[in-house]
C-alpha cells in the first residue's frame, strides 16, 4: 500500500516504518514550508534502503522506502522493491538503528556519509551536497515517536571570565624542560626548516610579463581567487591571537612555541598575495565585489566570532569550535581547494612560476597548521568526549558555508577559464573534509 496525492487513510499502529508512519511522513513533507523552500530545485526520486532488511519490511517484500520528490513536493511514498531501486536516482543505505537515529536526532545525511554511517549506493556526493539543506529538511519532516524527555540537549556553556594579571609562580623550562618528543615541538622543528622563506625573495618578473599575455577572462578568475585569498589570509592572521592566548594561559608552552611560527607564517601569506597584486596585477582591483554572501558569513562573521569568543570563554567547547572553524574549514577545506585551483590553472599550463612557487610554500605551511589543528581537536575530544555531537553540529553548519562559497566562486562564469569545473572542486572539498573527519575518528 502507498500514498499518493489523492491520499489514503490507514490506522496501523504507531511505529516506525509502517504504513501509518509513511502516511504521516507524506503529510508532513507536503505541509512543510521549510522543505518547500529548501527543495525547490530538488527533482530526484530517492530510495532509503535498509541493510539488513527488518522483518516489518520483509512482510511487504520491500527493501526500504521510495520517495518521489518533485520541486518541494512529495508525490508519492511507498515500500520499495527492486523495481523502485532501478528508478531511484539516489540510494542511501543504512541499518534500521542508523535510520532511526537519523530521524530522531535530525542528522545531516551528508555528514553521516562522511562518517561512513550511511552509504551512498547510487548518486553523486557532489549533487547530494548541493541539496544538503533539502535532504536534511526532508528527514526533519519524518515522524518521530521518541518521548520528548529523551531528546538530546546540546548546551553550550559560555563562561564569562575576568582576566586578571598575575605573577609567574614558576617556569616550565626550569621545572621539567621542554617536551622535544611531543607533536607540537616536532611541528616547530619542521617550521624552522620549511617555514623559513621570504615572500619578497620570490621572483615575480616572469609572472608580470606573462600576465600581460593572458586573456581577460583568465585575468578575471585569477584576480577573483587572489582577492578571496588576500582577505582570507589577513583574516586568519588577525583572528589567530585569541587561540594563542588561551593556549599560553593553560601553560602549554610547547604548543605556544609552535603557534608563534603559525602566526608568523600567516602574516607572510598575507604579504605574498599583496606582493602579487602590486607587482603582477599592477593595480588594486575592487576585491570587495568577489566577497559574496556566504564568503562574508564565514570570513566576516563566523571566523572572528569563534576565535574572539576565546577572549572570554576558555572552555573546551569554545576551543573546539574555534579550531574547527579555523583549521577544519577555512584551512583544511577551503584553502586546500583553492590551492588545487591554482595548481590546475598555473602548473598544468606552465604559467606564473612565481605564483606557483609561493603557493607551494603556502601549502607546506598550511599542512603544519592543519596538523596542529587536528592534534588540538583530538586532544580536546579525548579529554571531553561529551562534546563530540555538539562539535559535529558546528562543523555541519560550517561545511554548508564552505560548499556555498565554492558555488559563489563559479556562479559568475558561463564557461570557467582554464577548464575549471565546479563539480570537481566541490568533490575535492568534500574529500578534504571527509579525510579530516576520518582523522578525528568520526
Amino acid at each position: 500500500m502507498w500514498f499518493n496525492k489523492k491520499g489514503d487513510q490507514s490506522n496501523t499502529s504507531n511505529e516506525y516504518f509502517t504504513e501509518k508512519w509513511m502516511k504521516e511522513w507524506f503529510d508532513s513533507i507536503n505541509s512543510s514550508e521549510k522543505y518547500k523552500r529548501a527543495a525547490k530545485h530538488w527533482n530526484s526520486p530517492i530510495l532509503l534502503k535498509f541493510e539488513p532488511v527488518p522483518e516489518k519490511l520483509k512482510e511487504n517484500e520491500s527493501v526500504g522506502f521510495y520517495l518521489d520528490l518533485k520541486y518541494g513536493e512529495c508525490l508519492d511514498i511507498k515500500f520499495a522493491t527492486s523495481e523502485e531501486e532501478s528508478m531511484a536516482q539516489i540510494i542511501l543505505t543504512a541499518d534500521e538503528t542508523t535510520w532511526i537515529r537519523l530521524i530522531e536526532d535530525k542528522k545531516d545525511p551528508t555528514m553521516m556519509i562522511m562518517k561512513k554511517k550511511l552509504t551512498l549506493d547510487k548518486g553523486s556526493i557532489v549533487m547530494l551536497s548541493t541539496q544538503r539543506q533539502a535532504a536534511k529538511a526532508l528527514l526533519e519532516t519524518a515522524p518521530t515517536y521518541r518521548d520528548s524527555k529523551q531528546q538530546k540537549e546540546f548546551i553550550t556553556e559560555i563562561k564569562e571570565k575576568q582576566e586578571k594579571e598575575s605573577k609567574h609562580s614558576s617556569f616550565t623550562t626550569i621545572q621539567k624542560g621542554l617536551d622535544f618528543e611531543g607533536f607540537p615541538m616536532k611541528l616547530f622543528q619542521k617550521a624552522k626548516v620549511y617555514g623559513i622563506w621570504n615572500p619578497a625573495d620570490i621572483d615575480l618578473s616572469r609572472d608580470r610579463e606573462e600576465w600581460k599575455q593572458l586573456q581577460d577572462d583568465e585575468k578575471e578568475i585569477l584576480i577573483h581567487l587572489s582577492g578571496l585569498f588576500l582577505a582570507g589570509e589577513e583574516a586568519v592572521t588577525v583572528d589567530l591571537l585569541p587561540l594563542i592566548q588561551v593556549i599560553a594561559a593553560e601553560g602549554r608552552l610547547e604548543e605556544e612555541i609552535f603557534l608563534t611560527s603559525f602566526l608568523w607564517e600567516e602574516a607572510k601569506h598575507t604579504e605574498f598575495f599583496s606582493l602579487f597584486v602590486r607587482d603582477v596585477i599592477g593595480y588594486q582591483p575592487d576585491f570587495q565585489q568577489y566577497h559574496k554572501t556566504h564568503y562574508r558569513t564565514l570570513f566576516y562573521e563566523k571566523l572572528p566570532r569563534d576565535l574572539n569568543r576565546l577572549k572570554l570563554d576558555h572552555s573546551p567547547i569554545a576551543q573546539l569550535k574555534a579550531s574547527g572553524t579555523y583549521n577544519m574549514i577555512v584551512e583544511g577545506t577551503l584553502a586546500e581547494t583553492g590551492y588545487a585551483a591554482y595548481h590546475k590553472m598555473l602548473t598544468d599550463n606552465d604559467l606564473l612560476p612565481g605564483m606557483q612557487e609561493g603557493i607551494i610554500k603556502l601549502k607546506q605551511d598550511e599542512s603544519r597548521h592543519i596538523a596542529y589543528g587536528l592534534y588540538l581537536i583530538n586532544r580536546l575530544l579525548d579529554q571531553n568526549p561529551g562534546y563530540r555531537d555538539e562539535f559535529e553540529n558546528h562543523l555541519e553548519e560550517l561545511l554548508n558555508d564552505a560548499t556555498n562559497i565554492i558555488y559563489e566562486i563559479f556562479e559568475p562564469y558561463d564557461v570557467v577559464p582554464f577548464g575549471l569545473e565546479k563539480e570537481w572542486f566541490l568533490e575535492y572539498a568534500l574529500k578534504q573534509f571527509q579525510h579530516r573527519m576520518d582523522k578525528l575518528g568520526y
